[in-house]
């Protein structure tokens, strides 16, 4: 697993006030207490209603990261369906209008922001990566599932900070997460940035390099261009061309998309923080696809 710097815990909630506030009682708890242990470490917590106020405080953090240097772990106690996040105001905040904010404070930090998401379907934040984006985090864990019970939140969220700031470890770390509660099943999973590109990647793969998929981007490209042939011979023509094109650009495409993805030119250390295959046909092989 690649590693990541942090020196900065923000805890962000947004609660109807008759709802028990688990994110300011793990903050208050555990979260706060860690400075007196990291001497570097500091940590926070807000209390939002609103889009307004959520953006302002996303822009916010994003501002100290710069100015400040700061390596956030960003945790958020929210409501959440398959959509995005739902907050106290009952205004829906998009996965895609997080995934902005995530990318811009997640640049500025040299991929190193790390999600912990207390929020229901919260790993739904997968479905709209780009490969054409840089990654909007280093890490998260979060569960596709709907979280029922508040305190189970709580529960495995006390453990999993407990464990990795004891042995500042993420294996370990999540292992105390899956046993915190035994009476509900585990539905969260840690996904890395390097997960998250392999599964996206694949998708980009069969979407657009299977032979299904060069078939569709074909007879797309003829229709965008508007495209008539005077016989086959020449349909056969453009077919045969377009798919060498394919061909012989794929692999320009894959390492341009895993250098803008892991933010290698601006952060040549990334290469070796992360695990990131040299080549489409080693991205192959290690992923079976």
């Amino acid at each position: 697993m690649s590693s990541f710097k942090f020196n900065r815990i923000y805890v962000i909630e947004s609660l109807d006030s008759s709802e028990k506030h688990t994110g300011k009682e793990l903050y208050d708890d555990l979260l706060r207490w860690q400075e007196e242990k990291f001497t570097e470490l500091s940590a926070d917590y807000f209390s939002v209603e609103n889009k307004i106020d959520f953006f302002k405080k996303l822009c916010d953090i994003k501002k100290e990261c710069i100015e400040k240097r700061h390596s956030p772990i960003l945790h958020l106690e929210i409501h959440g369906n398959e959509s995005g996040l739902v907050l106290e105001s009952k205004e829906l905040v998009t996965w895609d209008e997080l995934y902005k904010y995530l990318v811009e404070i997640n640049v500025n930090v040299g991929n190193n922001l790390f999600l912990t998401l207390a929020v229901c379907h919260g790993a739904y934040l997968m479905q709209i990566i780009r490969i054409s984006k840089p990654a909007p985090f280093y890490g998260f864990v979060g569960s596709f599932d709907k979280i029922k019970v508040s305190d189970d939140l709580l529960l495995r969220y006390n453990d999993f900070y407990s464990e990795f700031f004891t042995s500042l470890k993420l294996e370990e770390a999540m292992k105390k997460l899956h046993e915190a509660n035994p009476d509900i099943p585990s539905t969260y999973k840690f996904i890395s940035a390097e997960e998250t590109f392999a599964t996206v990647y694949n998708n980009y793969i069969k979407e657009n390099l299977s032979k299904e998929g060069i078939e569709k981007r074909k007879k797309q490209a003829i229709a965008d261009e508007g495209l008539t042939f005077v016989n086959r011979a020449e349909k056969r023509r453009f077919e045969r061309d377009f798919v060498r094109k394919v061909e012989s650009t794929k692999e320009q495409y894959y390492k341009e998309h895993s250098i803008k993805f892991f933010m290698l030119e601006e952060y040549p250390q990334n290469k070796k923080r992360f695990n990131v295959p040299n080549s489409l046909k080693e991205f192959y092989r290690i992923n079976n696809t």
